[in-house]
């Protein structure tokens, strides 16, 4: 009898308690800020296996974002690899990747090859070669995806002639001039390249090649251009603009013709002309349209070189939109996942790619360490880059200035201040204050970050590493930077568990709560009572 009435008296207090928990409400009054709830997570769809792991809601419970596009912000060590690129590049079936280093490459080229995954890598310099890792090396021509006879061949080349034109963002005065004239020599070299060259000199070399001519062989040069009608004579016009300059104005032309051999000084690095002089990338594998169970194309530099030979990933990243753009839509979404974005410099046509490629069902994931970096390189354009990302992601912040961006995202809440009286008693009012303060944000637990959805709510997640993760057991090599393979912690059995009550909790009680625990009860009665009978 006791134990009938303490197991009914059990079952009422944890009805009630998830109806508190369901219904629990906070204050407005001086501000509306506050977590995203689990019922709202749910009712979004964010447990739902589609689209980037975000993190991990409680326990083992993954979040995922499946709309437009994601920045991540970390500083150096935070784990924006292991927690966030990792996990993505063992989740999708078609991704191109940015990564210096090579290091995520390597632990995923496991499972994409177990998975039957097309791999190509862009690795001049032959990173990770040995085993297990066997990374293999893979060229492309970034002037094979211009066609002379296309209507917007001029407009295509312009672009390749940006892209190998690195920018800080802040040129101004004769520096921005010497840059622009720069670029437009290399505009019209590449439609020269293509419209007069033999196709196996229709590359970045043979430029490299035009510019560093002697005496004779730039006449020569010149006098073709001249007499190259292409584009309505666009070629012709540049090369009279030049041999005009360096008879008139010889120390701005030594600027110009400097300023173009410094930007392909990489070229000279035979590994990396050879990288660019010919094509065995199928680009077109990322749309899926042939039916292949995955593809990757991955460009790895080593570090010490990811700011000297950036125009190589930039000009594979170009490839890649092209291909993205054109013909057929892709079979489903392709994650671009670029690693370290800073140092690739301003790519002018970024925050347009942020703005359209979604329609073309391409997802980009850019890491940034701070928010100085997008910042400085994109300057008034940097707040449309990051309104055109759905996810914002804040990992290992350490410093003010990205702490002050994750305070003003998360806004001001209301909280209820007790006070005492004069008379010895206590009064609670309500004031405002910023949801997280600067000071918080730096001195936020490593194990967590926060993430901004959409116009949700802010969430406050848990890291996971990839060994963490049952489902990537078996499928990743070892960090090629550390010399041990790791393995899931003690507890993780534990934390997937819990993980997997709570979403039970959610799934259970977001739709109708109150029909929710009406059932509850019910159940839990008809238990009392099966007991009571055995």
């Amino acid at each position: 009898m006791v134990g009938s009435i303490l197991a009914y008296a059990a079952a009422g207090v944890a009805g009630l308690a998830l109806l508190a928990w369901r219904f629990r409400s906070t204050p407005r009054t001086y501000g509306s800020a506050g977590w995203l709830s689990v019922f709202d997570a749910f009712r979004y769809g964010l447990f739902r296996k589609r689209g980037l792991m975000v993190g991990d809601w409680t326990g083992l419970l993954p979040v995922h974002y499946d709309g437009t596009h994601a920045i991540t912000y970390g500083a150096a060590g935070s784990g924006k690899g292991t927690t966030v690129i990792i996990p993505n590049l063992l989740h999708y079936r078609f991704i191109f990747l940015n990564d210096p280093g090579g290091e995520n490459a390597a632990v995923a080229i496991r499972q994409w090859r177990k998975r039957g995954f097309a791999v190509y890598a862009i690795n001049p310099f032959g990173m990770h070669r040995g085993k297990p890792w066997e990374l293999p090396s893979h060229a492309f021509n970034p002037f094979d995806f211009l066609d002379p006879a296309s209507e917007t061949f001029a407009a295509d080349a312009k672009l390749c002639a940006e892209i190998l034109t690195p920018r800080s963002g802040r040129e101004n005065g004769s520096a921005k001039y010497f840059i622009d004239r720069a670029q437009t020599w290399k505009h019209a070299s590449i439609v020269h390249i293509k419209t007069t060259e033999p196709r196996d000199r229709q590359n970045p070399g043979t430029m490299y090649d035009h510019v560093h001519l002697d005496v004779a062989g730039w006449k020569k040069l010149l006098a073709a251009m001249k007499a190259n009608p292409a584009c309505g004579g666009f070629v012709r016009s540049v090369a009279i603009d030049m041999e005009r300059m360096e008879k008139q104005a010889s120390e701005e032309f030594s600027a110009v013709l400097s300023t173009v051999q410094q930007n392909l000084e990489w070229i000279a690095e035979p590994k990396a002309r050879a990288a660019v002089s010919r094509s065995d990338v199928d680009f077109s594998a990322l749309k899926g349209l042939r039916k292949q169970k995955g593809a990757v194309i991955a460009v790895i530099l080593p570090l010490q070189y990811k700011e000297t030979h950036k125009a190589i990933p930039r000009l594979a990243m170009q490839s890649a939109v092209w291909e993205m753009e054109r013909g057929t839509l892709a079979r489903e979404k392709v994650l671009f996942e670029i690693d370290e974005a800073a140092s690739l410099g301003r790519i002018e046509s970024l925050p347009q790619w942020l703005a359209e490629l979604r329609k073309y069902r391409v997802q980009w994931s850019l890491q940034f360490q701070n928010v100085a970096q997008p910042k400085y390189l994109y300057e008034k354009e940097w707040q449309t880059f990051q309104g055109n990302a759905g996810l914002k992601r804040f990992i290992g912040v350490r410093d003010p200035e990205t702490a002050k961006e994750v305070e003003v995202y998360c806004g001001r809440c209301t909280i209820t201040v007790r006070s005492r009286s004069s008379g010895g008693g206590f009064t609670l009012s309500e004031t405002g204050r910023e949801l997280v303060m600067l000071d918080e944000v730096l001195r936020w637990a490593d194990t967590e970050m926060i993430a901004f959805i959409d116009n949700l709510y802010p969430l406050r997640l848990n890291k996971t590493p990839y060994w963490n993760r049952p489902e990537f057991a078996g499928r990743y090599h070892r960090n090629p930077y550390y010399g041990k393979e790791r393995g899931a912690e003690f507890g993780t059995g534990a934390r997937v568990l819990w993980g997997r009550l709570v979403y039970l909790a959610a799934w259970w009680l977001t739709p109708h709560p109150m029909a929710a625990l009406l059932i509850l009860w019910f159940v839990i009665l008809f238990a009392v009572a099966h007991v009571r009978g055995s």
